[in-house]
């Protein structure tokens, strides 16, 4: 089952990442009522669990199942998915870094291991945004585990369990975030914001929407495009209106851990089952390819961009907003060789060897 119009949502939300990262001063990020979520990095992040939730029903879910998922296969087929280019990346920011690797010996192993995300202090080591991979990987150790649980009971008690997750998810991060002993760089923050028990309310709820969509989708009308443009400016909405909200309910609050995963789903549900022109349009095969390399252009940023700040703009001296969108490019560019020439290939080498 084939939902290509979703595809290119990946290298939009990976794309205010890399704005969240580099380029906070820099158009349409000044505009104001797009501000927020031009650099909602953190939350596209979330965004991203919810999608992959719901991608890996889709991919793996079977209404009649035949045989049981081959656990081994599926891992080995994750691990060819994200593990090459992860290791890339950590590799050239573990050269870039390499005088302090002696200060800090667990950083490396855990990065390698996929670990970080567990332990306080260093997700945000060496290639910080690989971080998110370590939650990721903690998704796809369990999702066999998950899919076998659906198969056997159905959908309620999981329904219910991911409810109750949800709810406390938010409690500890909310008290966690208002409360006096929380600051940037404390354990707590690392904890709430980081851990993998912190984000797996959002895979989820993803898993058990994309579940429901494939077993009703010969059911599933197009949606009029006022709905699907409705949920996105519902998405704006909330993201231009946090600080509102904040002022209003008088503590901070954080999109970044499940909070809006349920206007997430009904975007994706909606464009999912979108069959005008908006799918066609988005099913372009440019727009796809972008999407493709959305994760080479995500876990790539940060050693690209600091290529570019050593090597480039010192030469080139453009100033600071024409130096992020020359960065910006040329990772784009850099992206995409890497999706065709080396990921594509690795994780077809690897399968092909393993599975």
């Amino acid at each position: 089952m084939q939902i290509n119009q979703i595809t290119f949502t990946r290298f939009i939300a990976a794309l205010t990442v890399v704005f969240f990262h580099y380029g906070m001063h820099t158009l349409p990020e000044s505009i104001p009522w797009l501000k927020n979520s031009i650099t909602a990095g953190p939350i596209a992040v979330n965004y991203f669990y919810v999608l992959s939730g719901f991608i890996m029903a889709i991919a793996y879910y079977q209404i009649k199942p035949s045989k049981p998922l081959s656990k081994k296969r599926y891992w080995i087929a994750r691990f060819a998915r994200i593990y090459p280019v992860y290791l890339v990346a950590l590799l050239l920011m573990a050269a870039a870094s390499f005088s302090e690797l002696g200060q800090n010996p667990l950083a490396l192993p855990l990065h390698l291991t996929m670990l970080q995300a567990w332990l306080p202090g260093y997700p945000m080591t060496l290639n910080n945004p690989g971080w998110s991979l370590s939650v990721e990987a903690f998704f796809y150790l369990c999702f066999p585990f998950l899919l076998a649980l659906i198969y056997r009971f159905g959908l309620k008690y999981l329904a219910i369990f991911t409810i109750v997750l949800w709810l406390i998810t938010q409690y500890v991060l909310l008290n966690g975030i208002n409360s006096p002993e929380y600051s940037a760089n404390s354990a707590l923050h690392d904890f709430v914001y980081y851990n993998p028990l912190m984000h797996i309310n959002a895979f989820l709820a993803g898993l058990l929407c994309g579940v429901l969509f494939k077993r009703n989708a010969d059911k599933i009308s197009s949606p009029k495009l006022i709905w699907l443009v409705s949920s996105i400016v519902l998405i704006i909405i909330l993201l231009e209106t946090q600080p509102f909200i904040e002022s209003l309910v008088g503590m901070k609050i954080a999109y970044t851990n499940g909070l809006i995963a349920p206007v997430f789903l009904l975007f994706i549900w909606l464009l999912a089952s979108s069959k005008g022109r908006i799918a066609k349009w988005l099913s372009h095969p440019a727009l796809i390819l972008l999407g493709e390399a959305s994760f080479s252009l995500y876990i790539l940023q940060k050693p690209i961009f600091g290529l570019y700040n050593k090597i480039l703009e010192k030469r080139l001296g453009l100033g600071e907003v024409a130096d992020f969108y020359v960065a910006l490019i040329l990772l784009i560019i850099v992206s995409i060789a890497s999706y065709k020439i080396f990921e594509t290939p690795a994780r077809t080498l690897i399968n092909r060897k393993f599975n």
